[in-house]
């Protein structure tokens, strides 16, 4: 039986936890859960989330914990408590808000608005395997014969990769079905078979930007310079990396023209994390993690990714055969698919504030998700471009709810952070691709008038 203790906040609440506890073999892993004290490291390696816990080590981790956990996972966790928050010690900062949105959530679900549609999904998917059959017909009726027909069959499959990783989004967040078996299982065809990505390295990296939005070294959608550089806490966490001239040259260079180099980048995003898929469901791609966290590969997520690879090629070479146009429809369908992918991740987050480690311990986890997401005014364009995702903080608050529902509650959101002065902020699509490139310029200068980079 291990022994118990009362704890007080600031015993726990620490930027530098995880640091500390890599540091030290022998240190807790510490977090509070509603007012209750848990001690995590031994649990790490088995969390089925994989190094996504490793983020609220040091922190309150009541809200994430109950917006990403179904109930049975009360019981798991019980086995690594170790105290209580001293009860003249409970207040948090913004406890009140953070009530009220809890109270939106309940509101939400008594009203069925995290009920899916199945007809809705049914259409969404069945549209989806029309563009693919569309780039394929064009492709093998006209690829040895038409650079043209090539281009074109190659920008639909871009659309196509670009919507099935909203579809898989959707799926792999459990917005669709309650059983969890058919969620991933829809993920691994629409995000593993139909687009490359492998659903465990996608959970791993997006259920991580979930816990830490736009977190200065928590957060692995921001974590991207030199290619891109999101704020001055990057420049500041690279200017004590050692005087190498080279090294320095290609970061100072890259950063100080990142405006320009923003699509040409973006290019080759979807490739990037193809390759990362790849590597991470082999049998030693996840060594990097810490404190040997991991997910679970299963065999199925290792076809579906051989299977993608199997019909992509074989598309190329059976359809069109000389190596030239095969070269034209790869980087074109790379090229499409990186660019409509990034330009939404982009408007979802990028320019908008990046917070400090410190500043994250003392905030709560909704206000968190609302002032470092955009959303973008909804259309019929654009709630199909985005796959839903231009209602950003809503996805954010309930990433569980299907997203046809979005509409239902962006009122009630946006009235509640009125209310308690949480910025929540909505504009649209050129407008926030605008405000995209403002950051990206401000941290070039900010680099420039620095006189260094990295």
């Amino acid at each position: 039986m291990v022994a118990t203790r009362t704890f007080t906040r600031s015993e726990i609440l620490n930027a530098e936890a995880l640091n500390e506890g890599k540091k030290n073999a022998d240190a807790p892993f510490l977090m509070i859960i509603d007012n209750k004290v848990y001690d995590v490291r031994e649990f790490v390696p088995d969390h089925p989330g994989g190094s996504v816990i490793l983020t609220h080590v040091g922190k309150d981790g009541t809200d994430v914990f109950d917006t990403f956990h179904p109930e049975a996972a009360w019981e798991t966790l019980a086995n690594f408590y170790v105290g209580d928050i001293a009860e003249n010690d409970r207040a948090i900062k913004n406890d009140d808000f953070a009530a009220e949105v809890r109270k939106l959530r309940t509101l939400f679900q008594s009203l069925g608005y995290y009920d899916s549609s199945k007809a809705y999904y049914a259409f969404k998917v069945s549209f989806n395997l029309c563009l693919w059959a569309l780039s394929t017909f064009i492709v093998a009726k006209w690829g040895q014969t038409s650079t043209l027909a090539n281009v074109l069959s190659a920008s639909i499959l871009g659309l196509f990769w670009q919507q099935c990783g909203w579809l898989a989004h959707d799926f792999l967040h459990h917005q669709v079905f309650q059983d969890r078996f058919w969620g991933d299982l829809f993920g691994a065809f629409l995000g593993g078979v139909c687009q490359g990505f492998s659903s465990s390295w996608w959970k791993d990296k997006h259920n991580t930007h979930h816990a830490a939005p736009n977190v200065h070294g928590e957060d692995p959608d921001i974590d991207t310079h030199p290619l891109l550089t999101w704020s001055e806490h990057a420049l500041e966490m690279f200017s004590d990396v050692p005087d190498e001239e080279l090294t320095k040259m290609w970061s100072r260079f890259m950063v100080l023209n990142q405006t320009w180099f923003y699509f040409p980048i973006l290019s080759f995003a979807r490739l990037s994390w193809c390759l990362q898929s790849i590597m991470f469901v082999m049998p030693n791609g996840q060594a990097h993690k810490p404190s040997g966290a991991r997910v679970p590969i299963s065999l199925v997520e290792q076809l579906s990714l051989a299977m993608h690879w199997t019909w992509y090629f074989a598309t190329m070479f059976l359809f069109i055969k000389d190596p030239v146009n095969i070269m034209v429809y790869f980087l074109v369908s790379q090229a499409v698919c990186g660019n409509l992918l990034a330009l939404v991740f982009s408007l979802n987050h990028n320019g908008m504030p990046v917070i400090s480690k410190e500043e994250a311990v003392d905030m709560d986890f909704f206000t968190k998700q609302i002032i470092t997401g955009r959303d973008v005014h909804p259309g019929l364009f654009a709630n199909w471009f985005t796959g839903g995702l231009n209602y950003q903080i809503e996805h954010h608050l309930f990433p569980s709810m299907p997203r046809h529902n979005f509409s239902k509650i962006q009122p009630a959101v946006a009235s509640l952070c009125k209310k308690y002065n949480v910025r929540y902020h909505t504009t649209g699509m050129v407008d926030g691709t605008a405000e995209v490139f403002a950051r990206l310029n401000e941290v070039s200068r900010a680099a420039s008038k620095m006189g260094k980079s990295a």
